[in-house]
């Protein structure tokens, strides 16, 4: 990486880090529409990497006075798999990435489908007892355990049973265990999106709160990387590691002061 950073794309992840979700306040404070706002309007693209579904985004936005695309959200990562930039009038596809992922979802969850009966009698084997499971044709396995620490169980558990897959890796989201397309990921959306817009990874400024963010915050893709207060004590070593940032405000909040300290500092392309 360059020693000044020349940021030219920014992702965030939605829940917990743009959107706080603590009652009693705005879910994203205005300074923080504020300078998203002015950075996309500078030609900086500014998006979101969520495995949340896009229309969620937009509305939960939309109800903090953040319209979508007007002019952020830039661009987004929908089910950590799928890129869309946000047109004037329409979503604008990032085709040949989205046509290669789909097909090797499809695989992945073939194989995922001829084996969960297994996988799941594996799991209450070792003392795991799912919540709830889902196969997703567009995301791959969820699996609720309740809480942090049987999720985490859970995915190394899984992580032996699916080592077998190429197509497939794991991660943690709070109490979820997944079973995920390892040519997608956040952070390979993140790069891929830079790419194709003519910047270098290292220009690229990942905010993340959660071990599902990983892949954008510990370097493996040579992005710059940020967490907040709020994050989990796996995401900060982790952003300590890729000599990131970790922000004394908690989720959006953090989000401003990273950035106004950005611009002050001259950092962006």
């Amino acid at each position: 990486m360059t020693p000044k950073p020349q940021i030219g794309l920014i992702g965030l992840d939605f829940d917990w880090t743009l959107m706080n979700h603590n009652p009693g306040g705005p879910k994203v404070p205005p300074e923080t529409i504020g300078i998203l706002t002015e950075l996309c309007e500078e030609g900086i693209f500014c998006g979101l990497a969520s495995g949340r579904y896009w229309w969620e985004m937009r509305d939960e936005l939309a109800a903090q006075g953040l319209p979508w695309g007007d002019p952020f959200p830039s661009f987004f990562c929908t089910r950590e798999t799928f890129i869309y930039w946000v047109g004037l009038d329409a979503l604008e596809p990032d085709v040949e990435w989205n046509t290669a992922r789909r097909a090797e979802m499809r695989e992945l969850v073939h194989q995922i489908s001829e084996r969960q009966t297994a996988w799941r009698l594996s799991l209450e084997a070792a003392g795991l007892h799912p919540k709830r499971w889902w196969l997703w044709g567009d995301y791959g396995l969820e699996v609720n355990m309740g809480n942090p620490e049987d999720a985490q169980r859970a995915r190394l558990v899984l992580a032996e049973l699916s080592a077998e897959l190429p197509l497939a890796e794991t991660h943690r989201n709070g109490s979820l265990a997944h079973v995920v397309l390892t040519t997608a990921t956040k952070g390979g959306c993140l790069r891929h999106a830079a790419e194709t817009r003519g910047l270098r990874p290292d220009q690229v400024l990942a905010f993340g709160d959660s071990a599902n963010d990983l892949s954008m915050l510990d370097g493996r893709f040579g992005l710059r990387s940020a967490t907040m207060a709020n994050g989990d004590d796996e995401v900060k070593a982790a952003v300590r590691a890729n000599g990131g940032w970790i922000t004394e405000g908690v989720a959006s909040t953090g989000i401003h002061e990273l950035l106004h300290e950005f611009r002050l500092r001259g950092w962006y392309a």
